[in-house]
């Protein structure tokens, strides 16, 4: 099963969101990182047909399996489980009420391999997402974290080969973000998991591939340990007073700013760096790699 994406491009207006984006996706999860306005979003809508491709051959290819995804419609789709960054709900409905109506919505019939029918995988779902004490409750008087667990529910109804979450842990408190990212994980040995997001602890522990986006093009993908590996001799720490904080954030990429016992040590990312400061490559983390690509 493979999901390829040639030469993938999206121009709106005047701006090139998407710049011929090449890639291959195979069972497994991939995180997909970016700031906001990196192109994330825009390549997800171009791979689930919810926006048009630029036109001709400019705008480049999705194949799912050698085929092109508009020429499959209905049947790619059908494959597909996607979890938007912002869905409007009916407010008078309930979560089980809102998956059977998005159940009826993607064809979603008859019992699953595991013999379930539609109803017993509706009540697995909300079990998985953490809603079954909310089954019936009304969705407009939820919290921010609830809907986005909604969301999720429905993205996996049918049980999907391909699965695309944008920011899916998005309002989530820290419990539920490792629950779900548990979850996802679990699925990924039969799916190609798509997990855009710019929170980096979302996907440094599941990801078996990474992408770094920026202004719509690639600048750097591989696994997690093949991208902290090249970060080899550029992360360091300083140790310094308060007031030189300011001065070495205006000529470095400053992370992190702990408090130790003999003044503060900061976390500076990039090729050059302080000689007085000490380098760290035996303890490099993603967080690193996402502050010298992006900060």
């Amino acid at each position: 099963m493979e999901l390829v994406l040639e030469n993938l491009s999206k121009t709106y207006g005047t701006v090139q969101a998407l710049k011929g984006v090449n890639y291959i996706f195979k069972p497994g999860v991939y995180g997909i990182l970016g700031a906001n306005g990196a192109g994330k979003s825009t390549m997800i809508n171009l791979i689930t047909d919810n926006v048009s491709r630029d036109k001709g051959s400019e705008g480049g290819k999705v194949l799912f399996d050698g085929e092109d995804i508009l020429k499959l419609g209905k049947k790619f789709r059908a494959l597909v489980g996607y979890m938007p960054q912002q869905q409007g709900f009916y407010d008078d409905f309930s979560p089980k009420a809102f998956l059977k109506y998005m159940a009826e919505i993607k064809g979603v019939k008859g019992k699953n391999e595991k013999g379930q029918n539609v109803n017993q995988q509706i009540d697995e779902l909300l079990e998985v997402v953490n809603l079954t004490h909310v089954a019936y409750k009304k969705i407009g008087g939820f919290s921010g974290g609830m809907k986005q667990r909604v969301l999720l529910a429905q993205a996996l109804l049918g049980n999907p080969k391909i699965l695309i979450l944008d920011e899916p842990t998005a309002g989530l408190d820290p419990k539920e973000r490792i629950a779900i990212r548990n979850y996802i994980a679990e699925l990924s040995k039969d799916k190609i998991i798509l997990f855009a997001t710019h929170v980096v602890s979302d996907i440094e522990c599941i990801a078996d591939q990474v992408m770094l986006l920026k202004k719509g093009e690639i600048i750097a993908n591989g696994t997690p340990v093949e991208l902290i590996e090249q970060m080899h001799g550029k992360v360091a720490e300083i140790t310094c007073t308060l007031d030189e904080v300011s001065e070495l954030q205006e000529r470095y990429k400053v992370g992190n700013i702990r408090q130790r016992k003999n003044g503060l040590a900061l976390r500076i990312v990039g090729d050059e760096l302080p000689e007085e400061a000490v380098k760290v490559d035996d303890n490099v983390d993603l967080e690193d790699v996402y502050l010298y690509y992006f900060e």
